[in-house]
């Protein structure tokens, strides 16, 4: 019976090939456009770093007075520089980062390269540890060198393959903002999508290359 039902079903098509490739088209553009809702889904919904996610908090503090507060409204979605700065100090967890993104000039200082703009992540040492930033060369700074208020950077592969050809650059310099910075890590390819460091700054389009 089912092989008779195909054979009428052939010859409906043939009889129809016009409307035979009109639906077989809208067909195929169903299937695509789901799969490509499921795999943007899954993407979005997913977790950048499952480990230890349930571990890792975004404070929030309210700057202001007493005067004009609603109860119920979300405080600052970013931290003033001074209760960043006194968390930081206070140390009460065993990893805390203090962060914010921003852009800068890099020097190549060769003449076959003019200076050029990248993306900053301007933090403190436990920032590589606590997101796992894989590294090719070198490591993260210290935690004397944050109180010493060294001027050490860690910078990206990409960055590294174009001011040094590669090499490992750890104990070299990279001109950023005007300000030679000691290069003590390079970081391998690490590019999370969404930026879930900073929810705030380029979710899904802006690469870090100097920390």
């Amino acid at each position: 019976m089912f092989a008779y039902y195909f054979k009428l079903a052939l010859r409906s098509f043939r009889r129809n090939k016009v409307l035979t490739a009109l639906m077989v088209l809208a067909i195929a553009l169903g299937i695509g456009a789901a799969l490509t809702t499921l795999t943007v889904f899954k993407v979005l919904s997913g977790d950048p770093i499952p480990h230890k996610s349930e571990r890792l908090f975004y404070v929030q503090l309210d700057p202001y007075t007493r005067d004009g507060y609603k109860p119920g409204e979300e405080p600052e979605q970013q931290l003033t520089r001074f209760d960043a700065e006194e968390l930081l100090r206070q140390k009460k967890a065993p990893r805390q980062a203090m962060m914010t993104g921003g852009d800068g000039i890099v020097d190549p200082r060769v003449d076959a390269l003019k200076p050029f703009s990248v993306g900053a992540r301007f933090t403190s040492g436990d920032f590589f540890p606590m997101f796992d930033t894989p590294f090719l060369y070198g490591q993260g700074w210290s935690g004397a060198e944050d109180t010493g208020h060294a001027r050490v950077a860690v910078i990206g592969r990409t960055l590294n393959e174009k001011l040094f050809k590669g090499e490992n650059s750890v104990g070299r310099e990279v001109l950023f903002e005007g300000h030679p910075l000691r290069i003590v890590g390079v970081l391998d390819t690490w590019s999370p999508q969404p930026l879930f460091y900073d929810v705030f700054v380029g979710k899904f389009d802006r690469k870090e290359e100097v920390f």
